[in-house]
């Protein structure tokens, strides 16, 4: 049942995404992603990917003993894993622990805990980049829609403080922690005894590195902002840097608000178009950056699901060869 939900979700977003697109008119898109071309599209992925070394490291300040490296490579992933296999929200996540687990000596009650930290100072960061990005829009609304997207962004904003929230509470932690167990059993990997809340309020307890943590997810999400305006330059839409921050902010804040649509299908796009039309983009532009991002994923992340394949049927092989 639940898999025939998020098919629905995924068709719906699909369908949404594609009028959309129709809306703003498919040959003025295509010729916004033709501008872009190829040079424009590296320039997006080489700083995605300095946005993930960057996240990388901001997880292995939070780690107990992993190797920089395999926080890295784990990182990247997460990201690939999201992006492209995520049709269950937070496997990218699970994935990444336990890549922790196979690139680093990090055991798994260590990785999953450092996982929940990681994450939840991520989405610390969010919230605040979040704000940040709904000032900046100001300037472009009157009363009204400043209300309105006041409203907005409160309820896009609340599921992600919940995600820090519920990173600190024991209870939460706790069950996490038997759902965690039982789906272990179920793939075979044997459990340790591990205390899951210990673990992370532990990590909690080091100020300086949480707050490193926090300060390279907060330049990690900036540098999103960075890839939309080179990605708008180069279709000959130029935005200035307050405006490609209020609209890599909101438009992500509008993805993790939906995390439950898979692939954020037709969230991102409609992201765009709303923010862009309140900055008085071009709804053609707007689809068009949107696009560029999903090729941007695609780019980056399919190598690193292939790693992740590979890495795994190595380590089954060998087991079984043992």
């Amino acid at each position: 049942m639940k898999r025939f939900a998020a098919a629905i979700a995924f068709l719906a977003g699909v369908a949404l995404a594609a009028a959309l697109a129709v809306h703003a008119g498919l040959d003025a898109t295509l010729r916004a992603l033709g501008a872009i071309g190829w040079l424009g599209l590296a320039e997006v992925c080489l700083l995605q990917l300095f946005a993930l070394t960057l996240c990388g490291l901001a997880w292995w300040a939070v780690t107990h003993g992993a190797g920089l490296r395999a926080c890295l490579v784990s990182r990247w992933i997460r990201d690939g894993a999201s992006n492209l296999i995520g049709f269950i929200p937070a496997v990218g996540e699970g994935i990444s622990a336990r890549a922790l687990t196979v690139f680093s000596a990090s055991s798994a009650g260590d990785a999953a805990a450092a996982t929940i930290v990681d994450v939840a100072i991520e989405a610390l960061a969010q919230a605040l980049y979040t704000v940040v990005a709904f000032i900046l829009l100001l300037p472009h609304l009157d009363g009204a829609e400043a209300r309105r997207w006041g409203a907005i962004v409160a309820l896009t904003t609340i599921p992600i403080l919940l995600m820090f929230a519920i990173s600190r509470h024991r209870g939460a932690l706790g069950l996490g922690q038997k759902i965690g167990m039982q789906m272990a059993r179920i793939m075979g990997i044997e459990g340790g005894h591990f205390h899951l809340a210990d673990a992370v309020h532990a990590i909690y307890l080091k100020g300086p590195r949480i707050g490193a943590s926090l300060a390279l997810h907060l330049t990690g999400w900036a540098l999103g902002a960075a890839q939309i305006w080179v990605a708008a330059r180069g279709m000959s839409q130029p935005l200035g840097v307050a405006d490609a921050i209020a609209l890599a902010g909101l438009v992500s804040a509008a993805r993790s608000a939906f995390f439950l649509v898979p692939w954020s299908a037709g969230v991102q796009e409609g992201g765009f178009l709303l923010v862009g039309a309140a900055l008085g983009m071009d709804p053609a532009a707007a689809i068009a950056l949107s696009l560029v991002l999903r090729a941007r994923d695609v780019v980056i992340g399919a190598p690193a699901v292939l790693i992740w394949y590979l890495a795994e049927g190595r380590r089954s092989l060998k087991a079984v060869l043992r």
